[in-house]
């Protein structure tokens, strides 16, 4: 066979071999158990995926670890060891507004910010109108297996790492304040020093009776005025409760507000397909002891099954969403208030 025939091939050859290895080298890199070699941008690590919090709690999920992601942002001019922030996101997955917001102020504020993304890893796009596609247990793995990823990092300071979430991602806030979940992945004793909850699903309270120990992380809940999705009034409810138990918390209510409010696009939608428990009667869920009441009697159901069937009849479809740019910046304000003292900062 002439040169000028098989050289192509042989190029060809070639070419498919350098990018076998240069694929084979980057599944290798990928997965990272510390941050010693600092690196930024998107970083591999392991969680879990636990099927229920009941299983997170007690530690009976499947330890096989899940292969997921997240961004690591750091402010300019970084000097000695930073705070940091872990974001969660919500029901529609990572947002732009996640970045152009949430990680600019915390830069700003001389603070690291991860975003970690819990869908694209395990194939999800969202889950607004399915939420069994993955239990929130795995949202709260994925802030917990992201705090102790952080906590080895040279450039931050582990005592002062918090959480930041959205929707369901306010739902991880609301959860890291009790011991029982942070046990389910800490060995040790890191905790997260701050939480920071966006609209957060507060039709069920996951708490316990007698009062749960609590890690003593401050939190803020952040809620809009016409959420039709997560009611602020529900989280309003929860937080008395959480409060009367020696939780601190601190509720702000941003008026004309929807659900997502902190979006940095002006918009207004409505989803027909997504499902609330908005008008299920509010219950709180002792999975550590499996127990289950109606938060605002104390009655007790008669167990799981009971609950699930009442919201199984009471869940609906058609919620809105829509920014508002004006509240928005309120409550970066706030955020800002709140982390400042949590984290012992300098104003800025």
């Amino acid at each position: 066979m002439p040169a000028w025939l098989w050289m192509p091939i042989v190029m060809l050859m070639v070419g498919t071999f350098i990018v076998a290895l240069i694929s084979v080298h980057a599944s290798a890199q990928e997965v990272r158990s510390d941050l010693s070699a600092k690196p930024t941008g998107r970083i591999h690590f392991n969680s879990v995926t636990p099927k229920s919090k009941w299983e997170l709690v007690h530690r009976k999920y499947d330890k096989t670890p899940t292969p997921i992601w997240g961004t690591l942002y750091l402010p300019e001019n970084l000097q000695g060891q930073v705070p940091a922030m872990v974001i969660s996101h919500g029901s529609a997955g990572p947002q732009q507004k996640d970045v152009d917001r949430w990680v600019r102020l915390f830069n700003q504020m001389g603070m690291a910010a991860f975003v970690v993304d819990s869908f694209g890893p395990r194939g999800i796009a969202n889950t607004m109108d399915n939420q069994s596609q993955l239990n929130p247990a795995a949202n709260d793995a994925d802030a917990l297996f992201a705090l102790k990823l952080l906590s080895t990092d040279p450039r931050i300071d582990p005592k002062r790492i918090g959480q930041i979430g959205f929707s369901r991602g306010g739902g991880v806030a609301m959860d890291m304040t009790l011991d029982a979940f942070r046990k389910g992945v800490m060995d040790d004793d890191t905790r997260f020093a701050a939480l920071v909850g966006f609209y957060p699903g507060c039709s069920a309270l996951w708490w316990e009776v007698p009062p749960p120990p609590l890690t003593g992380a401050p939190l803020m809940l952040a809620l809009g005025e016409k959420d039709d999705y997560t009611p602020a009034q529900l989280c309003r409810n929860a937080a008395d409760t959480m409060q009367r138990d020696g939780q601190t918390v601190e509720v702000h209510v941003y008026p004309g507000a929807y659900h997502d409010f902190d979006n940095t696009r002006a918009y207004f939608k409505y989803f027909p397909g997504a499902t609330t428990a908005r008008d299920c009667p509010q219950t709180m869920i002792d999975v550590q002891h499996d127990a289950y009441y109606r938060l605002q009697t104390g009655e007790k159901y008669a167990g799981l099954q009971a609950m699930e069937a009442d919201y199984k009849r009471c869940t609906v479809r058609g919620v809105s969403t829509g920014a508002n740019l004006e509240q928005a910046q309120r409550a970066e304000a706030d955020v800002k208030a709140f982390l400042t003292k949590a984290m012992g900062l300098s104003p800025r």
